[in-house]
């Protein structure tokens, strides 16, 4: 008799490399196990159990499509199964698709053997527009907060760790503010760098950048090596931490976004490969 454990284990199979295909009567019992409500007799332990094994996966990517496949993603994550077929804009003349987006996110974190809070924030970062209404389709406002408003909720399905909990939400708030860093003023990127704490946590805040390296490598002729927020936001960091004490009049942050826009004034060091 098929159990919810069967359907994790042939999920999971899926995800050990892009050739490990399921055959028509794994296929069969997949779908067997969604319609008889499996999914939802498991634990919330075992089903974040499950979902850190997949991510933490050679080809996590595999999962999820052999969950969309049977029907069983959106009984497990209906936040990320929401997101096919909603449109997002890129660079490229048409828009593409969120959930497919996403998926190539998770692969360039995979790629860059990421940590299991990486992976999840890289999967989970744009959850929220898949609540975005229809009309307003390739611009998504307010995902953010969307996003932000789904993430108990999934927490309450699965049981995660709190500082993958912790990163997501940080990456879901403040992701699409670092690809923006080029476009804000010194002081909008000192109040970010105050805000995410780069300078208690700077694990953490290298993680946001990863996260936001692996989104912008998920567009159609994005490359990793060409993302420029990321060595920007350390530049900005650098500046931001060489200030100790404020400036005449000014307070703290004020200075600090004052040696930031110097920084940023100034040719940036060319790269070596």
């Amino acid at each position: 008799m098929v159990t919810g454990q069967d359907l994790i284990r042939l999920s999971l199979w899926a995800a050990q490399s892009e050739a490990a295909g399921l055959d028509g009567a794994d296929q069969a019992q997949m779908v067997i196990a969604v319609q008889m409500n499996l999914i939802e007799r498991l634990t919330p332990m075992q089903r974040g159990r499950a979902l850190q094994r997949a991510l933490m996966s050679p080809y996590p990517v595999g999962f999820f499509r052999a969950l969309r496949d049977c029907a069983g993603l959106k009984r497990l994550l209906p936040e990320i199964d929401a997101l096919f077929g909603v449109a997002l804009i890129a660079d490229s003349p048409d828009p593409v698709d969120t959930g497919e987006h996403q998926l190539r996110v998770l692969a360039a974190a995979a790629r860059r053997n990421a940590p299991l809070a990486t992976r999840f924030a890289a999967l989970v970062q744009k959850m929220g527009m898949g609540a975005t209404p229809r009309t307003l389709w390739p611009s998504h406002p307010g995902h953010e907060a969307r996003g932000q408003a789904m993430l108990p909720v999934l927490a309450a399905r699965l049981t995660l760790p709190a500082n993958v909990l912790d990163l997501a939400s940080l990456v879901i708030a403040e992701s699409d503010r670092v690809q923006r860093c080029s476009d804000l003023r010194a002081g909008p990127i000192a109040a970010l760098l105050e805000r995410v704490q780069a300078q208690t946590k700077p694990e953490r805040f290298e993680q946001l950048l990863l996260a936001c390296t692996c989104d912008y490598a998920a567009y159609p002729g994005h490359g990793e090596s060409d993302y420029v927020k990321a060595p920007r936001m350390r530049r900005a960091l650098a500046a931001y931490l060489a200030v100790r004490e404020p400036a005449g009049s000014l307070s703290l942050l004020q200075t600090r976004a004052h040696a930031i826009a110097r920084v940023l004034r100034s040719p940036e060091p060319q790269r070596r490969y």
